[in-house]
């Protein structure tokens, strides 16, 4: 790959890092039972079973669970409705664990998406009733989503760009299923919602190995991918509007939280009063809140998303310094300029 395709540039990011157990006076306690508004317990056939994603249904409110050899479909107080049982892997030495649960619900299609670990395929399902109207994807490799690893994979149904190998295509004319798969063959990928099939993707060989997505959110033109590898906590960005092939606009910076060296979860929201007076920002400032760990204990690290930004926008300058000294030209960042520049 040329160096003017450096889409790989890490920056390190030290911002506006701060570990909230340093504002004790902004923060109130109390046991988590006195917050349990409902709950859910497996029948005793299926306790020993993992849970391994959930997904809400925004309109109605209903809660999908992806266990192992289980969904599972709960109204908004968590009353069982439907259980499907996916069974064990009979033709693969796997363990049929949940890879992916995203529920779609776009003006075109509303079902849900699951991803068994057996053979690494979908199906989508009815969000009405998750044992109705199933329909599985997995007559050839291009319907390949998640890896059948004991590794995580994570998704999302997002508007984007429709692509043709002109790199010319017209943004926001389609929802399509952007993926992270760790340790598969593309590192990540979009997939259209007609049959899963892949549109786009980052070969795995173009990224260093040995990564591990743990989330995925989603925020105005771009979906942040948060990794962990054996050297740190990374950030990836991709345009969901870009046109290429292999997504080389995609950035990655890194992502520090003191001695916290494993990312969990993440969240981007506005940072509310309290929180606002206690670090001394506005309370409509947008924040990426992210819970790390290490072997011992965890912490939780607020960024401001316009220092986020900003670091992406430095690395991205960086690749495009370091391809005019080497007299290469990477066209995908100039086309993709309206994207980098749009809704700030």
């Amino acid at each position: 790959m040329s160096t003017g395709m450096a889409w790989k540039y890490m920056g390190a990011l030290r911002l506006f890092l701060i570990l909230i157990s340093c504002h004790p006076r902004s923060i109130q306690s109390a046991p988590l039972s006195s917050y349990l508004v409902s709950s859910f317990t497996p029948p005793d056939s299926d306790s020993s079973l993992p849970f391994n994603h959930i997904a809400i249904n925004d309109i109605t409110g209903d809660v999908y669970i992806g266990a192992r050899e289980r969904l599972y479909q709960l109204d908004s107080n968590l009353i069982p409705k439907h259980t499907v049982k996916t069974g064990k892997c009979t033709d693969h030495p796997n363990v049929n664990d949940n890879k992916l649960l995203v529920v779609v619900e776009t003006p075109q299609n509303n079902t849900l998406i699951t991803c068994g670990g057996c053979d690494g395929f979908c199906e989508t399902r009815s969000l009405a009733n998750i044992s109705h109207d199933v329909v599985r994807y997995g007559s050839n490799d291009w319907q390949l989503v998640v890896t059948t690893k004991d590794l995580p994979t994570v998704g999302a149904v997002v508007l984007g760009a429709d692509y043709v190998r002109t790199g010319e295509g017209t943004p926001n004319r389609a929802f399509y299923l952007f993926t992270g798969v760790s340790d598969g063959i593309p590192f990540i990928s979009k997939h259209n919602l007609l049959d899963l099939s892949l549109d786009q993707n980052i070969p795995r060989g173009y990224v260093k190995s040995e990564s591990l997505f743990k989330y995925l959110v989603v925020y105005k033109d771009y979906l942040y991918y948060f990794i962990s590898r054996e050297d740190g906590v990374y950030l990836g960005r991709l345009c969901r509007n870009s046109l290429d092939q292999f997504f080389t606009s995609y950035t990655e910076i890194e992502l520090q939280c003191g001695s916290y060296n494993m990312i969990q979860t993440a969240h981007i929201g506005p940072a509310g009063s309290q929180l606002a007076d206690s670090l001394n920002i506005n309370d409509t400032d947008v924040l990426l809140y992210a819970v790390f760990s290490n072997e011992i204990s965890s912490a939780l690290c607020v960024y401001k998303m316009s220092d986020v930004q900003q670091s992406f926008e430095d690395a991205v300058l960086g690749c495009l310094q370091e391809t005019s000294r080497n007299g290469t030209t990477n066209k995908h960042f100039t086309s993709e300029s309206m994207c980098t520049h749009v809704s700030k």
